[in-house]
């Protein structure tokens, strides 16, 4: 009987001294487990692309074996592998295949499914970059950057303004190791937060070293990397240099990263193992505006809804100051799109029976009146967060939206609505916060849900990636619509070819035509009419 008994992830890395302390540390980090390492310096793609470097490419895999999944009490070998080869998902293989004399897992016939997971596979795409191509993919995501490739000092900026200088170490979207530069390259390290505290216990100056670090690395395709940030006094975060190899020479470098890549992988075969029991959830937290068309302002939320609850308010800075002048919706989650869209009808409900004012315009989108950006998060619970599945996200659902927008909405981007914008969440999912409010029909919202529930279930089967073309990638932040409506057919194939797309195609189907229409939506209608709530003005 077959059955999914490893899980596999494949990280590719540069060869050198880094790569030699990291396989050290994970061989530590392995907690006593049987691993073997074997690693090949060959460059699967011949020669080296791009810059001019020496080192090679190449793979280090780690395998997780278990004869009780549930639980992974039965877990029974961890091994460590160097391979020359491409991303693979559910290898059907047998055990025997493990039976030479270079490999410690025990062999028998019993045959099983691999799953196996790639990070940074696009390694050598990027290492074919310019440092030009990298600064404008860098400013077009809404980074502040001076990349350079020399070693330089800077302490102090031209306005004699005192600055400060980190290194910020990434894996798989976490920072890993923080330090700060002093005179000389001399780190000081960061006392980076336990893993079992919340986001919004840990120093503010964590977070968003982090976020900076995490973004830049996304927006060049890696996963794997070293981000060094000058801080400045007024606040602004830049980024200097981009490194596809992590510094791992030191103990706590390479040992933080190598105990990530460990959990992370434990973290996949928990997924798996409940993958039958588990329940994909979603949930939302859309906003919109309430607008008075008479005065030509907008009226704070605030006076008619509570902070808390499924029709609630939420902050917006406004000329410096905190301000709660967004309406927000915040059904209860649900795993099923139509029964999330039955909650999203109560929440309007009740929103609708606070707001005592019938005159007052409800207007959704990215950005219907200027300053006020509005954001339509879709939470995820119940399957593990990953680079791929957040490409998935930017590719299938945020292109298609970025190409039915309203022109107003692109004043929302780069600040915010970039691509890849998540942030954790403490009940351990996590937020795609990447979408305008979708709130602005009945169809958008349908569109929406459905297709972020395909994507969820079905993200390792969706490879289509235009957003990695550059000029593609310009066009999303730019608002070049044309550009992306010439992406949409092959991504509608793709979502058409999943069984469970028969399910949800009347709310996909009008979407997707939408999008590719060429029409856009109008931010300046009151939403009120299309989801026919009563006593709309």
């Amino acid at each position: 009987m077959e059955r999914l008994r490893q899980f596999k992830i494949r990280i590719q890395i540069m060869a050198g001294v880094s790569a030699e302390k990291l396989l050290a540390a994970l061989k530590e980090a392995s907690r006593g487990e049987a691993y073997r390492i074997g690693r090949s310096n060959s460059n699967a793609h011949g020669k080296r692309p791009g810059r001019s470097r020496t080192d090679a490419l190449e793979w280090i895999e780690l395998a997780l074996h278990t004869d009780d999944l549930p639980g992974l009490e039965g877990l029974k070998k961890a091994c460590i592998d160097g391979v020359n080869s491409v991303n693979s998902v559910d290898i059907p293989y047998t055990d025997s295949s493990y039976s030479n004399s270079q490999n410690t897992c025990p062999a028998n016939t019993n045959t099983h499914h691999v799953k196996v997971y790639s990070i940074n596979e696009h390694l050598s795409e990027y290492l074919g970059r310019s440092m030009t191509n990298c600064h404008n993919r860098l400013t077009l995501s809404g980074l502040s950057t001076s990349l350079s490739s020399a070693d330089s000092d800077p302490l102090i900026s031209r306005n004699r303004k005192i600055l400060r200088r980190f290194v910020v170490q990434v894996f798989h979207l976490k920072a890993t190791y923080m330090a700060e530069l002093g005179a000389g390259g001399i780190h000081r390290p960061l006392s980076l937060h336990r893993p079992e505290e919340e986001d919004g216990h840990r120093p503010l100056l964590e977070r968003r070293l982090e976020k900076v670090a995490v973004r830049a690395l996304y927006a060049l395709l890696l996963e794997v990397g070293e981000v060094t940030i000058r801080a400045g006094e007024d606040g602004r975060y830049i980024v200097e240099q981009v490194s596809a190899m992590p510094d791992y020479r030191g103990e706590e470098r390479a040992g933080s990263t190598a105990r990530a890549i460990w959990s992370t992988l434990e973290e996949i075969g928990r997924q798996e193992a409940a993958a039958k029991e588990r329940q994909l959830l979603l949930g939302m937290d859309p906003e919109f505006l309430l607008f008075n068309r008479a005065t030509g302002k907008v009226i704070p939320a605030s006076r008619f809804l509570a902070r808390s609850g499924e029709a609630g308010c939420d902050s917006l800075r406004y000329r410096g100051e905190r301000r709660f002048p967004l309406a927000e919706l915040r059904p209860r989650p649900a795993g099923d799109p139509r029964k999330v869209l039955v909650q999203l009808l109560h929440a309007f409900r009740l929103a609708e029976r606070s707001i005592e004012d019938k005159a007052l315009l409800w207007q959704a989108g990215g950005m219907p009146q200027r300053g006020f950006p509005l954001g339509g998060h879709i939470h995820f619970s119940g399957i593990p967060l990953t680079f791929q599945l957040l490409q998935a996200l930017d590719n299938y659902l945020a292109l298609p939206v970025a190409a039915l927008e309203d022109r107003r909405s692109l004043g929302r981007r780069p600040r915010y609505g970039c691509l890849g914008d998540f942030r954790l969440q403490g009940h351990g999912g996590f937020e795609y916060r990447t979408l305008p409010s979708f709130l602005i029909s009945p169809l958008v919202t349908k569109g929406v849900v459905a297709i972020a529930a395909l994507i969820a279930d079905h993200a390792e089967r969706l490879h289509r990636r235009p957003l990695q073309d550059d000029a593609m990638y310009a066009a999303f932040y730019q608002g070049d619509q044309k550009q992306l409506r010439e992406a949409l057919p092959g991504l509608h194939d793709d979502l058409k070819q999943l069984a469970a797309y028969a399910q949800y195609e009347s709310y996909i189907a009008p979407f997707m035509e939408a999008a590719g229409s060429g029409r856009t939506w109008d931010e300046t209608t009151d939403i009120r009419r299309l989801w026919k709530l009563e006593n709309h003005s």
